[in-house]
């Protein structure tokens, strides 16, 4: 198989996509008026469609469906816990979600193999579910996946890795980081586990370095939303990007303002179209994330499309008074460094001439506290930070601790807090 090869497949989906959708889904016959798949001469063509967006989800629901409601198998209801405005719901077919489960069969022989156990730390209770799907695709390949779901209790999915004697765990960063440094990790012997499937949220480089030094496991990340039907690219055996799921996706790296395409090499925001989705597809979706094609052939001798690392969303991040921007991932990168931590609470207050920045901390719970001052100047070597502080638009507030876990379920991924000083 060669790019050209995939091109072409993808070419041939995607006129069968916009003819399907102009056809069956009432939203797109509307938003595509005017267009066909005579418009599509190469793939690169799609630019010229119009963006599909998350108002677009909400706003319209069920106009996008293709099919009949008795052919829809699993519906998910997406809503971020402070916003009940952003309400919207994503449909599949039974063959949708078998794709799923192929691209996770396949996906996963690389993190794991054929008779060891893995321990998914993601919704699973219900059939359609991530951590259901995650399961079936496992036990394709003689792997046994058990779901524990999201971690509430960091020493119950520690009893749970040494009884079943897991070898893998699938998860949050941050959950997993906490399992990691809990008062009973000790429990789980030497070399148990051998790799870590990330996900759900952003992967900071600082929970995959201390993960591999605490157990001495490969660690591997994935990236993908429910909209794309939960899977979307994965790292390989070298980790050196996320390999895109070209059978069933096609990927477009944006300019967020603009929405004008990037080249391979530039930064931009995440565009995807669903190539083969039956109930629900979706044609040139903003996923708001922040990432790039990365141009160089990776290690491992693929054909596929690699991601480069992804920065989180481009409307989470703030821009703060001295004109730096300021997300979670440069937080992540250099709080989970520090000993101790396995979560934090970000919140930046605008005031009316000066931001103020309050960092809350929770630890392990037998994990020595940081001390005040270090974890200030570890914060100070964020150069937005750095370069706010300097130009005195910016307060680093006390560090607070507490003794509050912020779980997070991955329907909505972490960010900073932004209030104005009024509020």
């Amino acid at each position: 198989m060669t790019p050209e090869d995939i091109r072409r497949y993808q070419l041939d989906k995607l006129k069968t996509l916009i003819d399907h959708a102009r056809d069956r889904s009432p939203f797109y016959r509307e938003h595509l008026r005017g267009m066909s798949s005579k418009d599509l001469h190469d793939v690169a063509d799609l630019s010229a469609f119009p963006l599909t967006t998350v108002e677009d989800l909400q706003i319209s629901g069920n106009r996008f469906l293709c099919v009949s409601q008795s052919e829809v198998e699993r519906v998910v209801s997406l809503q971020l816990p402070d916003r009940p405005e952003t309400l919207r719901r994503i449909y599949f077919t039974g063959h949708d979600l078998e794709r799923t489960i192929d691209f996770f069969h396949h996906g996963m022989t690389t993190v794991v193999h054929p008779g060891q156990r893995v321990l998914i730390l993601m919704p699973g209770d219900r059939p359609g579910s991530v951590g259901d799907l995650l399961a079936k695709g496992l036990g394709r390949s003689a792997v046994q996946g058990f779901v524990h779901g999201i971690v509430h209790d960091p020493a119950m999915a520690i009893r749970e890795i040494v009884d079943k004697e897991i070898d893998c765990l699938v998860g949050i960063p941050t959950q997993i980081l906490a399992l990691a440094r809990h008062e009973n990790a000790d429990a789980i012997p030497a070399g148990r586990i051998s790799s870590v499937l990330l996900s759900a949220d952003y992967v900071p480089s600082a929970v995959v370095n201390e993960l591999q030094r605490m157990w001495g496991c490969r660690v591997f990340s994935h990236y993908g939303t429910t909209e794309m039907g939960f899977g979307g690219s994965v790292d390989c055996e070298a980790s050196a990007g996320y390999h895109v799921r070209e059978a069933d996706l096609l990927f477009e790296i944006v300019d967020p303002a603009s929405a004008r395409p990037l080249p391979e090499g530039q930064q931009g925001e995440i565009v995807f179209t669903t190539l083969t989705r039956e109930a629900m597809p979706l044609i040139r979706y903003r996923t708001g994330d922040l990432s790039g094609f990365l141009p160089d052939p990776c290690p491992c001798g693929t054909v596929l499309k690699r991601l480069g690392k992804v920065r989180g969303k481009v409307n989470e991040m703030i821009r703060l008074r001295s004109g730096d921007w300021l997300g979670i991932a440069d937080l992540d990168e250099v709080l989970f460094a520090l000993p101790g931590i396995v979560n934090y609470l970000a919140l930046l207050t605008r005031g009316h001439d000066m931001d103020r920045l309050e960092v809350a901390i929770h630890t392990g719970s037998h994990a020595k506290q940081p001390g005040q001052e270090g974890i200030l100047g570890t914060l100070k070597r964020v150069p937005a930070i750095a370069h706010a502080t300097e130009t005195r638009t910016l307060i680093l507030e006390p560090i607070r601790f507490s003794k509050e876990d912020w779980i997070t379920t991955g329907a909505a991924k972490r960010s900073i807090v932004l209030k104005h000083e009024q509020e």
